[in-house]
């Protein structure tokens, strides 16, 4: 707990801390066995996948399996937090004894040009802002099933298993010609998970380089690029929390802030990828959608990997789109965009129409195909890759399937200076970030 001179609601600058964290003994455990990617990208096979790797895999505490007989005091939450009390009495896990920063390069191969890259992440603790005050800024809407889930899980086990993935602009590289110190000593571990990405950690302890970190941010904007989910949840629980303890807000608590990883916008390793939508139930044939398409899009039967290399360039204004039909594959390209947009919803900033998530959700699936946005969550699944999005309409699971072009990142700079967000799962920002590198406990 931290006292401050002023209201916790007056801040108006990005507070990025360092802070204890746990992390796993590398002298008890295998790390390239104990990391798993963020809950919400993890299937049911991955999820056995990753039981079976190791009996410390993170997995048993951002996704422990439910079980048909759970109750209200021993369930998938109650469960992990066990497990995360017990891990710390063995010695699996391990606290710092100094408030850390962490530096964490992930090593990968790029998907589409096949070369290697090394991105680079700050780790710590941010504190939750609402976002009207513009410090922490999102671009993505939220689906409300995702957040109660990490709802119970929060309030069960009162810790941060998986960082939020936030971008920063670091002019002149000033953050990053700090960081490039720590790395010429020894890493806490590197690690090569199942998917061949290999993750390296170091952790700065100097107090003089921690003071130095947290001024430069202090001027900063934070954009969420992956985690609204658990960025809104940490928010509502905070604010419930000091609710139920009614709290002074002339005093911080370690609920006020979260575990983020923050990246720059031109760090040379930053890959963004499309995520592209599986339609299970269109309520019509593919005939008929394709006469409704026919007045806004010039529709071309294509080959599956014509629409892949469609795919593989960013988006153009939302002209182009990919979509996959029992009766085959066809590219769409916008005829005319000024008669599109007088179809969609009127009165947005003219940078909302250029966005093709936009397009494919407000022109193509509420207005032409009639799968209206209370129906998203039911009907719609996502897939970052091409074979990924086609295999369940292959297997009879889905009648289409829509391709998008990545967006150029700068686009989450400009959504968010007009105050808009783009449609849930708009981005898959790639590598995704590994689970199990360190946790922020509240209790900390």
């Amino acid at each position: 707990m931290k006292d401050l001179r002023g209201s916790r609601n007056s801040t108006k600058h990005l507070d990025f801390q360092p802070f204890k964290a746990w992390r796993y003994n590398t002298d008890h455990v295998k790390i390239s066995a104990v990391l798993a990617p963020p809950y919400d990208v993890i299937s049911p096979e991955r999820q056995q996948k990753l039981y079976e790797n190791s009996p410390f895999n993170c997995i048993r505490l951002i996704l422990n399996k439910k079980n048909p007989a759970d109750t209200d005091q021993n369930n998938a939450y109650t469960r992990a937090r066990d497990t995360f009390q017990e891990w710390q009495k063995q010695g699996v896990l391990i606290q710092e004894q100094e408030p850390c920063l962490y530096v964490y390069r992930q090593t990968f191969k790029d998907p589409v040009t096949h070369s290697t890259k090394n991105r680079f992440a700050l780790l710590g603790r941010v504190r939750l802002e609402p976002f009207e005050k513009g410090i922490i800024v999102p671009h993505e809407k939220t689906l409300r099933g995702p957040k109660e889930d990490r709802m119970r899980l929060l309030r069960t086990v009162r810790t941060n298993f998986s960082p939020v993935f936030g971008l920063y602009k670091d002019k002149g590289f000033e953050v990053r010609s700090i960081i490039q110190d720590p790395m010429n000593s020894n890493p806490v571990f590197e690690a090569e998970d199942d998917d061949k990405i290999v993750h390296a950690l170091w952790a700065i302890e100097d107090p003089d380089v921690l003071a130095k970190l947290h001024k430069i941010f202090r001027s900063k904007k934070v954009y969420i690029a992956d985690g609204h989910h658990r960025y809104e949840t940490a928010l509502e629980y905070a604010r419930r929390q000091r609710e139920e303890q009614r709290s002074s807000d002339f005093v911080l608590f370690p609920f006020d802030y979260m575990y983020m990883a923050l990246v720059s916008f031109d760090d040379p390793g930053f890959i963004v990828l499309p995520t592209h939508r599986i339609v299970t139930k269109l309520g019509m044939t593919g005939g008929e959608a394709i006469r409704r398409l026919e007045e806004y899009f010039k529709v071309e039967k294509v080959s599956l990997a014509k629409l892949k290399e469609m795919t593989a360039s960013y988006d153009q204004e939302g002209k182009i789109f990919g979509m996959v039909l029992e009766e085959g594959c066809f590219l769409l390209t916008m005829i005319d965009k000024e008669k599109a947009k007088k179809r969609m919803v009127q009165g947005k900033p003219a940078i909302w129409y250029d966005l093709n998530v936009n397009v494919l959700a407000h022109l193509i699936f509420v207005e032409l195909l009639g799968l209206t946005e209370d129906r998203w969550e039911a009907v719609l699944k996502f897939e970052h890759t091409v074979d990924g999005a086609v295999t369940p309409l292959q297997k009879g699971e889905a009648q289409a399937v829509f391709l998008l072009q990545p967006p150029k990142v700068e686009m989450l700079e400009k959504m968010g200076a007009v105050n808009e967000r783009m449609p849930q799962k708009s981005t898959f920002f790639y590598p995704k970030l590994a689970t199990g590198l360190v946790f922020y406990s509240h209790k900390e």
